[in-house]
């Protein structure tokens, strides 16, 4: 997948490749491949199944082509196809095509289809990535010019794109039924904030995937892991790099949020740090408990209860 062109193989089991081509990377020319393979290969679309890198904005084109023309598209992360293939040598795109089509046919009992997200979502995404990309430039622009007076009026303007863009992903959640009842039933679990409710409905599609705690968890990078091997290996149990690094970073602040306002979270951060738990560890704790109080309220369809308490 890249900005222009799509390169694409077709692997048969019986055959091998049996087709590669480029072709430009928008919807009109993707359904002319479509309705090409069909007839090439003498078989409905929907017989067949399509992986994907996930390369962000660029397979876009392909995923709404492939909703026009009801085709199964299995969408898997670049590291995943990476380290499936053992040493690889050499690297052009061509290649790459044929060994993810490889990769799909060795794979298939574990594809997961994508499937279309709720428009609302989809907008939500899309502010939210401008959102992202407006505070992390006010971020270093403001550390680094902090008392410089040429950058009040670029670091005030920053501000206000930021609040217009908040104000237009409210307004979205608002005009949304379930989406806006999602957004209320989140907001009552303590520390979760709009910015965190609203993370969570874009992630989980509405609370139509990553609905168990532990998914979520792994997802967000908040999930431990052992580490240990033999008799000589014995690493700490740690959480993963891999993650949602964005989504960890907010629910790291509600954590924050939730122990100095809320009493529970408060006394269970001070008994674990006196039994000489790490602080850290303790506030991974208090962030997965947060997933699934989130989890939880979704499910049940009512909001946080105030008497909760840790055992």
């Amino acid at each position: 997948m890249s900005k222009l062109w799509l390169d694409i193989a077709v692997f048969k089991p019986t055959d091998g490749f049996v087709y590669q081509t480029r072709i430009d990377n928008n919807v009109k020319s993707i359904r002319g491949f479509l309705r090409d393979l069909k007839k090439y290969l003498k078989a409905e679309i929907t017989e067949h199944l399509f992986c994907m890198e996930h390369t962000g904005k660029y397979g876009h084109a392909f995923l709404a082509a492939s909703v026009l023309e009801k085709a199964k598209v299995w969408v898997e992360l670049p590291i995943q196809i990476k380290r499936s293939q053992g040493l690889v040598r050499g690297k052009t795109d061509r290649w790459d095509a044929a060994r993810i089509a490889q990769y799909a046919y060795r794979f298939a009992d574990k594809a997961v289809f994508w499937m279309p997200a709720d428009k609302t979502i989809q907008d939500l995404k899309d502010l939210q990535v401008k959102r992202n990309r407006l505070v992390k430039a006010h971020s270093q622009l403001s550390q680094e010019n902090k008392n410089d007076p040429l950058f009040k009026k670029p670091l005030l303007a920053l501000k206000q794109g930021i609040e217009v863009i908040e104000e237009k992903m409210e307004q979205l959640v608002t005009q949304n039924d379930r989406a806006r009842h999602q957004y209320d039933l989140l907001k009552t679990v303590p520390g979760i904030g709009k910015q965190t409710a609203m993370a969570l409905i874009i992630v989980t599609n509405g609370f139509t995937r990553l609905t168990e705690s532990r998914k979520l968890s792994c997802y967000s990078g908040l999930a431990p892991f052992p580490y240990s091997s033999g008799s000589s290996v014995k690493g700490r149990t740690k959480v993963s790099k891999m993650g949602d690094k964005k989504l960890k970073v907010l629910l790291n602040l509600s954590a924050w949020n939730a122990i100095r306002s809320i009493t529970a979270f408060k006394d269970y951060f001070n008994r674990k740090v006196s039994e000489g738990k790490h602080k850290m560890s303790v506030i991974n704790a208090v962030r997965n408990k947060l997933i699934a109080l989130a989890l939880a309220v979704i499910k049940r369809n009512s909001p946080f209860e105030k008497n909760y308490s840790f055992s």
